[in-house]
């Protein structure tokens, strides 16, 4: 038998396993049903070649396969044109590399979609700065789109911002133990398809992420409980804090959770009452003054070192009640007293947060109901 030298093809191969597969067809045959079994590896498949090369910008795959049949015998058919927009980059002419499967026939392209959707021209990245823009500006439409033409010299109409900002998705860290049980609970306003809708968010406040995010129609007491009942199931029940709407504490606690209010939103609470109770009554200088003192006596039992000195100080409080100005005695008497844990626990739990803001923080790239309102414009692109 003759000695023939064969150069084997294998500039494209990934692994040194499957040189033979071009030569023999039980190899080639082993090959296609390795490739069908093995979970997906995105770092792997989705890997992209990119170059420029007379300011055309092309994208192909690293490694070629046929998504049908898993066959490599893929052979390259020309290339799609598209227009895509970067942030930095500016306006680029790209050219997708499109393939052919040699066995069964189909026809595919490079799948770009980490770079940029198929029914958009502008990249992910650039849609990303977008919603970067809407919390550096507070939400201001006109200011996020002002500042993209100075920096691009890119014009995007103001309804195209806001459906990037308001399709945005938080993305979830992965998780391989379970969450810390310490969690924030928070809703706020959202529009989709021209109708109000209520966004629910979980947040484990010792992992900084979001453990559920859902859209309801109804903030209600059924959805709710759904939504925190569903959102912990088989894992650990500690605590979790929230603003004051009535309807969260007999949820949160029938859940089996301790309850610990947002001391932003009790501090809130306790200044509009007083301001309410001024308005309402004609008071002197001096009421006012001891008004003031009072209140603050008040907001310095959140400073307590420990639960057992706010509930000692509190009691001192009781023993002088008489003392305090109405409106001082409504919010100890009607508020404060009934439901002091749910104010303090944090004090007998240092993992307990005090207060929604690290959620809240995670809401800013979306709008309170209030700006979308001024924001929303008749017109717009996408």
């Amino acid at each position: 038998m003759l000695n023939r030298k064969i150069l084997a093809p294998i500039d494209s191969l990934f692994d040194q396993s499957y040189k033979l597969s071009y030569f023999c067809e039980d190899l080639s045959k082993y090959e296609e049903n390795h490739l069908k079994s093995i979970e997906r590896d995105d770092n792997v498949f989705n890997s992209l070649n990119t170059w420029y090369k007379k300011d055309i910008f092309h994208i192909e795959v690293l490694v070629s396969f046929c998504p049908e049949c898993f066959s490599k015998s893929v052979i390259k058919n020309g290339v799609k044109e598209r227009k895509l927009y970067f942030y930095d980059e500016g306006v680029v002419n790209a050219e997708i590399q499109m393939y052919k499967c040699k066995k069964c026939g189909k026809k595919f392209k490079t799948d770009i979609s980490d770079i940029v959707d198929d029914n958009s021209n502008f990249s992910n990245e650039f849609k990303e700065k977008c919603v970067e823009l809407a919390g550096l500006f507070l939400g201001s439409i006109r200011k996020i789109a002002y500042k993209i033409k100075k920096d691009t010299g890119i014009s995007v109409s103001r309804q195209t911002i806001e459906n990037w900002i308001l399709g945005y998705e938080i993305p979830k860290k992965e998780v391989k133990n379970l969450y810390s049980g310490y969690y924030i609970f928070d809703v706020e306003w959202i529009k989709l398809n021209g109708f109000w809708n209520y966004r629910f968010a979980l947040f484990d406040s010792k992992q900084n992420i979001i453990v559920a995010d859902e859209i309801y129609s109804k903030e209600n007491s059924t959805n709710i409980q759904k939504f925190l009942e569903e959102s912990t199931r088989n894992q650990k029940k500690i605590a979790i804090t929230s603003d004051l709407d009535e309807k969260y504490k007999p949820i949160i606690e029938g859940l089996e959770f301790t309850h610990q209010w947002c001391l932003f939103h009790v501090f809130k609470n306790i200044n509009k009452k007083i301001k309410e109770y001024i308005r309402d009554n004609e008071l002197s200088d001096d009421e006012l003054e001891n008004i003031r003192q009072e209140k603050l006596e008040i907001f310095s039992l959140f400073n307590s070192k420990s639960f057992k000195e706010a509930r000692t100080r509190m009691d001192e409080i009781l023993n002088q009640i008489k003392d305090y100005s109405k409106v001082i005695q409504s919010i100890i008497m009607d508020s404060l007293m009934p439901y002091f844990k749910t104010y303090f626990s944090y004090l007998l739990d240092e993992n307990i947060e005090r207060t929604s803001n690290k959620l809240e923080n995670q809401f800013q790239k979306t709008f309170p109901k209030s700006i979308k309102r001024i924001m929303k414009i008749k017109k717009g692109g996408c």
